[in-house]
């Protein structure tokens, strides 16, 4: 937000430089991103000049009628300038660069001639004094008393700086002028003063002029009405078309430039209609119709539900409560009553409104975050006040407030003893009751004790530790001690479920994989390629594509991917450790969550390099980290066709298993999935479960010592019969057999047989801890294992054929 330091100044007597106030504001909480002048860079020299008389039509040239002007600039100095602008006429003052200045963008200004005439200078757009981007409206014009070769910048007061202020939703109080020169007051200990609002009211009674009507006061508190009549619409002047340019605001007419100057002076957002536009002069607030229709003030066409709060005549909506006005009630040159709204709306609506039909304005923005439900008198009241006076109009007598239910005051006691055991010092009861007088708060002393009157536009204090916080960050964090903790502290302990994540991570990582953090917001058009059926819905997403919770473990990997594989990366291999989210009646939240460790590959399995063909990754590998990571908890896996997991192609998808248990399950990502998430190439995943399946990891590692005994190889190789066999079941068969000597286990050689038959060769790696084996010793076990498992899977041992 953009507060022009000048402005500030004039509510609070402050010999602070603007850098240095904003130090102030900073040490104080408020965050103030940037300082910096409020003049364009490379504007110089510019001064008013006055148009006295047009001398020549110079014909048109480019779509703009040419005309020489001559243009006093104060102390007798006169200039011919050739000028095209719409609004250029005798008599008028207006920006005005003579020879020697410099604009931004045009650099030194020079005479030069125009169609055969010299012109001696520029008279100046808004574009051309780097103001904005307005120029086809023509001349910068500045008011009748503006004083002749004054200098622009001075008359504009661009001679300034602004503070680009942050504020933390809590804080909507200090989303103005006024509130930030409050808070400048309370840190320097100078007086604060509001600006004045001087209404003169008619004899016309507004309540005669217009009627309002709340029918949903849970989402508009309190609604008031002013009636202004005899309004001419009209630019507004100098003054306030500058204070809006500083504050970042486009000027579009006295009396929307007025509500736009009230917001950011008070911080309560306004909103004038044409009178004339509203049926039957009443107003009537309600909620939205499911599919109405609205078109706003920016003229799209908007579909609103009944969530929404609308502004209605009795025949139509004709404005959006708390966001925007609408096309069929706005201000405009033949407006000549005016009725301004000045009220209150629920926060959570407005924020859901904005946010449904992506509009955001600086109104949603106060509103959202919970604006003064008393002081719209006020801002209403200072509004009126200054339409009158730029637009001439006379302000009935008395407004409508339509107030169902009034705002309960707040107190809060304050026990000095509290803020001493809070901050371990505390300043005296006389300089808190300052600080907080000077922060706005009533205070009333009840002895050693104070009691606050919370004001409305302070909706972030509700308990006694709030008046602590605002006691300290006004007297000055520095002032706490720097103290060393007493006491015992235990060293802190891992635990079992963070033990195990970080095994899966060292593992995973070590094998060449990067660790992703991946939203658990899903986007259920996507997660249904995966079979996602019945994901929970966001009550208030931020996006249609992060609506729902994930329900599927992959979903965040494919999206990684899919960013990866888009910019070119030739091979990604990427895991998580995640949650997923599913309806659980019964429970504590009525859901569960479980823990995943998820793993995803693509594209190539290493870079190509001179001596390195190039390999793409296959189920296979997937297979294997997921077996890498059981195997780092002590465990054997056993692999069974199919499995639960959806999402995965069926020919191509397998469950890892240890004893009953199911570990997880791998496979290659459907075509469906792939093509949801925009991957041309396959993607082979695993997801393993890390709730009741992998046990916790240990607390300290286990030491093995390495073997003294030389370790003894045997092959062994198999032709497949008739029968479907895995290679998984031969293994489990031969572990089974061979016994504690057998230590190693591999296959190692699958190929076709001339009679149509597979062959799997395994190799046996047979060691033992306190002897050397004996050629006897192996040769019986592998004799015995390859009985049984001819037998007991109905293989025929190759070479014994």
């Amino acid at each position: 937000m953009r507060i022009p330091y000048g402005w500030v100044r004039e509510f609070v007597d402050l010999k602070l430089s603007p850098p240095d106030a904003a130090d102030r504001l900073v040490n104080a909480g408020i965050e103030v991103a940037s300082v910096t002048p409020l003049a364009p860079v490379g504007l110089r020299g510019a001064v008013i000049g006055e148009i006295e008389a047009i001398e020549r039509d110079l014909g048109e040239s480019r779509g703009h009628h040419l005309v020489l002007c001559r243009v006093r600039a104060g102390k007798g100095e006169r200039f011919s300038v050739v000028c095209g602008a719409p609004n250029t006429r005798a008599g008028v003052r207006a920006a005005f660069a003579p020879p020697g200045a410099t604009l931004p963008g045009l650099g030194v200004i020079a005479a030069k001639k125009i169609h055969g005439v010299e012109s001696q200078g520029i008279l100046c757009s808004e574009r051309e004094l780097g103001l904005g981007d307005e120029h086809e409206a023509g001349l910068l014009l500045l008011d009748r008393d503006a004083p002749v070769g004054g200098d622009l910048a001075k008359h504009l007061g661009l001679d300034d700086h602004v503070l680009e202020i942050e504020i933390t939703p809590n804080r909507p109080d200090c989303l103005s002028v006024l509130g930030i020169a409050r808070e400048l007051a309370a840190l320097t200990g100078a007086r604060l003063r509001p600006p004045p609002t001087r209404l003169r009211e008619g004899t016309i009674r507004t309540r005669d002029l217009a009627r309002v009507r709340i029918e949903a006061p849970e989402l508009c508190p309190r609604y008031t009405v002013r009636v202004i009549d005899g309004v001419r619409v009209a630019p507004s002047p100098a003054w306030v078309q500058s204070r809006l340019r500083a504050a970042g605001l486009r000027p579009i007419s006295n009396v929307v430039d007025v509500t736009n100057y009230v917001l950011w002076e008070l911080g309560h957002p306004l909103h004038a209609f044409d009178a004339a536009t509203v049926a039957d002069a009443t107003i009537v607030v309600r909620r939205a119709r499911d599919g109405e229709r609205f078109t706003t003030l920016d003229g799209q066409a908007r579909t609103l539900d009944s969530g929404m709060c609308v502004i209605a005549d009795p025949q139509r909506a004709i404005g959006l409560a708390g966001v925007m006005g609408g096309r069929n009630s706005e201000v405009t040159e033949s407006t000549t009553r005016v009725l301004l709204e000045s009220a209150y709306f629920d926060p959570v609506a407005t924020r859901r409104t904005s946010r449904t039909l992506g509009l955001k304005t600086d109104a949603a923005y106060r509103f959202e975050r919970g604006a003064d439900i008393e002081g719209l008198v006020d801002a209403g009241a200072r509004t009126a006040a200054l339409i009158a006076e730029l637009g001439g109009g006379t302000v009935a007598r008395g407004m409508i407030d339509a107030y169902p239910r009034r705002r309960r005051p707040v107190r809060v006691r304050l026990r000095m003893s509290r803020v001493q055991r809070v901050l371990g010092l505390a300043p005296p009861p006389a300089m808190a009751r300052r600080i907080l007088t000077g922060l706005g708060l009533p205070v009333r002393a009840r002895g050693r004790d104070l009691e606050v009157d919370v004001p409305s536009f302070r909706r972030d204090i509700a308990i006694e530790d709030d008046l602590v916080e605002e006691i300290i960050r006004v007297w000055g964090y520095h002032r706490i001690p720097t103290t060393f903790s007493r006491g015992d502290v235990a060293p802190a302990r891992d635990s079992d479920t963070g033990r195990q994540e970080r095994l899966v991570r060292e593992i995973l990582v070590g094998a060449g994989l990067a660790e992703c953090v991946t939203w658990a917001f899903s986007d259920p058009a996507k997660a249904s390629a995966l079979g996602a059926a019945s994901p929970l819905k966001l009550l208030n997403p931020l996006s249609q594509d992060a609506a729902a919770l994930r329900e599927h473990p992959l979903e965040g990997l494919l999206g990684v991917l899919a960013t990866n594989l888009s910019r070119q990366q030739p091979g990604v291999r990427v895991f998580e450790i995640c949650r997923t989210y599913e309806a659980a009646p019964g429970g504590d939240t009525d859901t569960a969550e479980p823990r995943w460790a998820v793993l995803a590959l693509a594209g190539t399995r290493a870079e190509a390099g001179w001596h390195t063909p190039v390999a793409k990754v296959d189920v296979f590998d997937a297979k294997g980290m997921a077996e890498l990571v059981i195997a780092g908890f002590g465990l054997t896996p056993a692999t069974r066709p199919g499995g639960s997991l959806t999402g995965f192609e069926p020919d191509s998808h397998a469950t890892l298993r240890a004893g009953d248990t199911v570990v997880g399950e791998f496979g290659e990502v459907s075509a469906a999935a792939r093509a949801a998430y925009g991957v041309e190439v396959p993607v082979f995943a695993a997801a393993l479960r890390l709730d009741g399946a992998l046990p916790a990891a240990p607390r300290t590692p286990r030491h093995e010592s390495l073997p003294r005994f030389p370790a003894v190889q045997r092959d062994m190789a198999f032709a497949l019969g008739e029968r479907p066999v895995t290679a998984d079941a031969i293994a489990d068969t031969i572990r089974g057999e061979a016994g504690p000597l057998l230590r190693g286990l591999a296959v190692f050689d699958v190929f076709p047989l001339p009679d149509g038959r597979r062959s799997i060769a395994f190799r046996l790696t047979f060691q033992a801890d306190d002897r050397t084996l004996t050629d006897d010793e192996v040769n019986a076990i592998h004799a015995r294992v390859a009985r049984r498992v001819c037998d007991a899977l109905g293989l025929t041992l190759r070479g014994a054929e």
